[in-house]
């Protein structure tokens, strides 16, 4: 933690993950940061109407994990205590993927399950904790105030919830307001020009409700993933146990005409998977919450670090940054991986006592985070043919390669476990096309077991 200041105060816009976990980074460089928040105060895990996809399957990655344990020491068991379900990734998810289950066998890498409002709500009460932050709810910002010359942040406006307008001053704002961004309008309006965007249409939904359990037979996994296996099957499905013994289950569909909205049309979904195990695990099972829907329409990612006249100060991250496909499961550790990136360029800031250039740096960094999950998900969303987008060269041949992954994954435990630190962001794709994975991904070399015959492994 540095000795002294950066300055005075920075400005946080959106109380979601991205939100306080750039708030947690801020505090430890600026002698005041200010959350603005539109929804209200949250005094126990309950989904905020500005977090409208808070409804549906979310999952931390291992990645975004370690970073929340870092930035609040010892949380995790404290999610855990409060109700969150430890489950061992490779062991306790059953996943049909491309046409194959892949290995179940114990690994090293463990993670922990709970449901969106849930976690963020203990996210929450650890920032409470910090004297430095605070927030100011049911709070609606209006516009971003910029020195003479329009080239620095000087604060924000805001409107409060009685309905008074409010100037705040800063030396630093952090957009994370998610999709709902109005920066680029913001922009417009000082007659700065906006980013380049990529994008990628995917035209996705979802559809989630809660159980309070599942169909009454025995099972032995903590989640179960039922993937579509494109081009001729775009329909999937997810579920996993999350707090109080309550189950999570979503279903999501490619370029479908419409959402199932009914009971009956959740279970007709559920039955035309790609395996009968999904429909099997929730036919008899006991719902919890109403069907709840979501779309997702295009894959969009905003170029600030192209901008040659982005007002220095201002930085945009999470959702209102880059959006990528939810199914992935991304959002929330990107987000977590986009903090380590400003606490790096803040601490950067730290040694030279100066936030020149903080917005290019930041930014720029940010992509490098970005550009491989990118990757990964536009590879996986092209095999649809509802996709649209600029294609990329080398396209097919590692759509190809991949699969083969997917496949060697079903029997091979050294790949499976190469994979998981890849999907995990712990690792880079790389480490896939290495001499000796090439090997056994092409020709599928069989792995031992490890008495996995004592154990029961779901088969199709």
């Amino acid at each position: 933690m540095p000795t002294e200041k950066l300055s005075s105060r920075a400005i946080v816009i959106g109380g979601g993950v991205a939100g306080k976990l750039s708030a947690r980074v801020l505090a430890d460089y600026f002698e005041e940061v200010m959350i603005i928040e539109k929804d209200h105060k949250q005094d126990q895990p309950q989904n905020r109407s500005g977090v409208p996809q808070g409804l549906h399957g979310h999952a931390l990655l291992k990645s975004g994990e370690e970073i929340l344990e870092e930035f609040f020491p010892g949380i995790i068991d404290e999610l855990q205590d409060s109700g969150a379900v430890s489950a061992n990734f490779s062991r306790d998810l059953a996943w049909f993927h491309h046409g194959s289950w892949k290995i179940r066998s114990h690994s090293q890498l463990m993670t922990i399950q709970q449901s969106r409002p849930f976690l963020e709500y203990h996210i929450q009460k650890r920032l409470q904790h910090i004297s430095t932050v605070h927030s100011i709810y049911g709070a609606k910002p209006l516009r971003l105030v910029l020195d003479a010359k329009k080239t620095s942040i000087a604060g924000i406006e805001y409107q409060t919830e009685e309905g008074k307008v409010e100037e705040i001053d800063a030396n630093l704002v952090i957009d994370a307001s998610g999709a709902a961004t109005f920066t680029t309008q913001w922009l417009k309006k000082n007659g700065i020009a906006t980013p380049p965007i990529d994008e990628i249409q995917v035209n996705l939904c979802y559809a989630s409700r809660a159980y309070e359990h599942l169909s009454p037979e025995d099972r032995d996994w903590k989640g179960l993933l039922v993937y579509p296996n494109p081009p001729h099957q775009i329909r999937g499905g997810g579920m996993y146990q999350i707090e109080a013994n309550k189950w999570m289950v979503t279903l999501f569909g490619y370029g479908l005409d419409s959402p199932p909205k009914t009971d009956k049309e959740f279970l007709e979904h559920a039955a035309i998977l790609d395996h009968p195990s999904f429909f099997g695990a929730i036919i008899d099972g006991k719902p919890a919450s109403e069907v709840n829907i979501y779309r997702f329409p295009k894959m969009r990612r905003f170029r600030y670090e192209k901008m040659e006249n982005l007002p220095n100060g201002l930085i945009v991250i999470g959702d209102a940054l880059c959006r990528i496909d939810p199914v992935f499961a991304q959002g929330m550790s990107l987000s977590a991986l986009e903090a380590k990136q400003l606490e790096k360029v803040l601490k950067q800031a730290t040694k030279h006592q100066s936030l020149e250039a903080i917005s290019k740096k930041a930014h720029q960094e940010f992509q490098r985070v970005l550009s491989i999950p990118w990757l990964i998900a536009s590879i996986e969303d092209f095999r649809f043919p509802h996709t649209t987008g600029n294609r990329f060269f080398g396209l097919s041949f590692l759509q190809g390669y991949i699969k083969r992954v997917m496949l060697a994954c079903s029997d091979n435990q050294i790949v499976y476990e190469k994979f998981m630190n890849v999907l995990h962001l712990k690792a880079h794709p790389a480490t896939l096309f290495a001499p000796k994975m090439i090997k056994s991904i092409l020709f599928k070399t069989v792995t031992p077991r490890h008495n996995l015959d004592k154990e029961k492994v779901i088969r199709s």
